[in-house]
């Protein structure tokens, strides 16, 4: 890689939460290694069961982690966007890719190989901190998965999904756009298409929110965490 290309790499993985507070001289020997690469939609990363030579880093766009049944369907496990890693965990027990990644938007992404991770690892105290927080957190998500897919029924899984959306900073009502299609966002949340347009409709009946295609006003974010985590709404 070029020196210039090296630099601006290494400005990119310099703005990413987990790179933030490493040392600029390990960021500047992790970006020469780096690979910057753009992913038009559509774009399979990789499949489930390929080698795991590295983890991503998310610049913009959005990419789909998902598992496929026998049958055809698809569970979408996580959805991930702009300054977020991914493939990380896989590559400290050698074990192929367990799960599908599809480009869902344009992207750019920065792919970090596994050599070059541990060597920052093992120099590093500020990555390591960092990366067992990022994997503490993604833990801390499955945990809350698995919460609401037992206990939330769907109108409480939306409702908490809409509200995540938002800024917490902007004011009543809130303007928000779904990051992916009606199907991705249901197989996400663990419904059918069918259930999630019916909820919406619900939700919109009741004047919590305002349906525009995929741009939904929020009409009272309050309200909708209060919903969220099991209030009734009158």
């Amino acid at each position: 890689m070029s020196e210039s290309s090296t630099k601006l790499v290494e400005d990119i993985l310099g703005k990413l939460p987990m790179f933030r507070y490493v040392v600029p001289a390990h960021l500047h020997r992790l970006a020469r290694h780096a690979r910057l690469r753009r992913a038009a939609k559509d774009t399979l990363l990789y499949e489930r069961g390929d080698p795991a030579t590295g983890c991503f880093a998310l610049v913009y766009g959005l990419v789909k982690l998902s598992l496929h049944a026998p049958d055809g369907a698809e569970k979408v496990l996580r959805l991930v966007g702009p300054g977020e890693s991914f493939a990380e965990s896989v590559m400290f027990h050698e074990q192929p890719q367990p799960v599908n990644a599809l480009v869902l938007a344009d992207s750019q992404l920065v792919f970090l190989p596994a050599p070059a991770l541990f060597d920052l690892l093992d120099h590093d105290r500020s990555f390591v901190r960092a990366l067992l927080g990022s994997l503490s957190q993604r833990i801390h998500m499955l945990i809350a998965d698995i919460e609401s897919y037992s206990l939330s029924s769907g109108t409480q899984r939306i409702a908490a999904f809409l509200h995540s959306l938002a800024d917490p900073a902007d004011p009543a009502p809130a303007r928000v756009r779904l990051p992916a299609n009606k199907t991705v966002i249901a197989s996400r949340l663990g419904i059918t298409k069918e259930t999630f347009s019916r909820l919406l409709h619900e939700l919109s009946t009741q004047g919590l929110i305002e349906v525009c295609q995929r741009e939904i006003v929020l009409h009272d974010p309050q309200r909708l965490a209060e919903l969220a985590r099991g209030a009734r709404v009158n």
